[in-house]
């Protein structure tokens, strides 16, 4: 069993005691796990997990003897976890360049899908830059924005937690959008339509093989955006294989089952979410 797999052992673990809280035990301890999981990106996977199981099983025990979890561990939980997250391991080096290159290398394949699905057949190398940098940024900044706000009174009320979520959703669409036309001429690559064909294709088998090689904590990302991915590498082969005349119905296709995708992504995660809490 590799140390990944014992993560999800301990997260599983902790999704079924989780179930033996009382309402306000359970908010409580629910406030205190998302501080500590996001209190960074690079603390050892492990080391938190075990630690939090523990913290679970402490409360469990005294809600057994009569006692909530705010008498147990005081009315400040941030103290208590700022001690704990203090003294977690750090990741290696080498592990914090994987995660980065894995980040980028996602973000790489989603823009060269983009690139391929416009008109122009060539590549320019600056969008690929510019995404791996934002979307590096977007994670580090919702981790701290996350943590920072766990225990802030406002984001409790559901209207403003929304529409917090909306606004965001709306400024990272923008920006990625925007990034898409950055294209300074100096730095296109041409490309030949058998090339984009091969390219696409190679994406469809990769993402497809994916659902079946990642690991099971990257599983539902893959099996989230893998119809988005399907539907726009099949829109860039068929605008190269058919017809000129066919371009504007396979736009429009791509447009509806976009949407489609899209739908199916925040679904999925929202359906997988309820489902491990």
């Amino acid at each position: 069993m590799t140390k990944s797999d014992e993560v999800q052992e301990l997260i599983s673990s902790n999704n079924d005691l989780r179930k033996k809280l009382n309402p306000a035990n359970e908010k409580y301890y629910s406030n205190l796990l998302i501080y500590v999981r996001t209190a960074g990106l690079f603390y050892d996977d492990y080391e938190v997990e075990n630690k939090l199981l523990e913290i679970l099983q402490d409360i469990i025990d005294a809600q057994n003897d009569g006692s909530n979890a705010e008498d147990y561990f005081g009315q400040a939980p941030t103290e208590t976890a700022n001690q704990l997250t203090a003294s977690f391991t750090k990741i290696s080096l080498r592990d914090r360049l994987k995660f980065l290159g894995g980040l980028f290398s996602i973000t790489a394949i989603w823009t060269l899908i983009i690139q391929l699905n416009g008109q122009e057949q060539q590549l320019n190398l600056v969008p690929f830059i510019l995404n791996g940098i934002f979307m590096t940024f977007l994670i580090f900044a919702a981790f701290w924005f996350i943590h920072q706000t766990i225990y802030a009174k406002i984001f409790e009320h559901k209207a403003v937690s929304f529409a917090s979520a909306w606004i965001v959703s709306l400024l990272t669409v923008l920006i990625f959008t925007v990034i898409q036309f950055t294209k300074p001429v100096m730095f296109n690559i041409p490309i030949t339509n058998n090339l984009i064909i091969i390219i696409n294709g190679l994406v469809i088998i990769g993402s497809v093989a994916a659902l079946f090689l990642v690991k099971a904590k990257w599983r539902p990302v893959m099996i989230a955006a893998g119809p988005m991915i399907w539907i726009i590498t099949l829109s860039n082969i068929f605008k190269v294989c058919l017809p000129s005349s066919m371009k504007k119905s396979i736009l429009m296709i791509t447009a509806i089952l976009s949407v489609f995708s899209i739908i199916w992504f925040f679904g999925y995660f929202w359906w997988n979410n309820r489902k491990h809490q």
